[in-house]
């Protein structure tokens, strides 16, 4: 992301000349106020000049990039990040390198509050909802194989004994990927019942 200070004697005055060093029109860019000014008194003894700091917007995938990488760095964790877009505006940020199980976190708690500060910080920055999903070392990927997995085998007992299954509480998440998945069995249906930590999900036949 490209930045630059500005002085001028306005806000307005350091913002016009900011945007024709950057060449950018102001809806490119994101404006930060770091001191509104003063006039001098009498127009000769005081005063101070009005200070702005511009940068100029990237696109979603680049920001949500670079908002973790600094996250991630400032954290010191030796980690690379890389961004893919995803289907519908979605964005996959991928972390490889060392101290995956920390930033994993026990059972993707790490991920899920990274996913959450990412997705709010690239919202304000672009002013757009994206939907950001964090992955490190695979693990998301080896989760969904392991919950598909598990889909297959409820799945196929409801199906037999004709008989819904309730299943144990599970995050928003895990339940995406079984709802995902039921999905596509034509025999079999799934659906969430209850609130807060009293939600479950329930694998039922049609």
């Amino acid at each position: 992301m490209k930045s630059i200070k500005m002085k001028g004697k306005t806000v307005e005055e350091a913002t016009k000349v900011a945007l024709e060093v950057l060449k950018v029109g102001i809806d490119d860019v994101n404006v930060r106020v770091i001191g509104e000014g003063k006039p001098a008194m009498m127009g000769i003894l005081g005063g101070e000049e009005a200070e702005i700091e511009m940068t100029v917007k990237g696109s979603g995938k680049d920001e949500a990039q670079q908002i973790l990488q600094t996250i991630l760095d400032k954290m010191g964790f030796m980690a690379i990040v890389d961004a893919e877009e995803r289907e519908e505006g979605a964005v996959l940020l991928s972390v490889k390198g060392e101290d995956m199980g920390r930033i994993i976190g026990k059972e993707g708690a790490m991920l899920k509050s990274l996913e959450v500060i990412v997705n709010a910080m690239a919202w304000k920055i672009t002013g757009q909802r994206i939907r950001i999903n964090i992955d490190a070392g695979g693990y998301k990927e080896k989760r969904e194989k392991v919950l598909e997995k598990l889909a297959a085998e409820i799945a196929e007992e409801v199906e037999q004994t004709g008989k819904e299954r309730v299943m144990p509480f599970m995050s928003a998440a895990d339940r995406r990927v079984i709802h995902m998945y039921i999905k596509n069995n034509p025999k079999i249906t799934s659906f969430s019942k209850g609130e807060g930590k009293d939600r479950r999900m329930v694998i039922a036949p049609k």
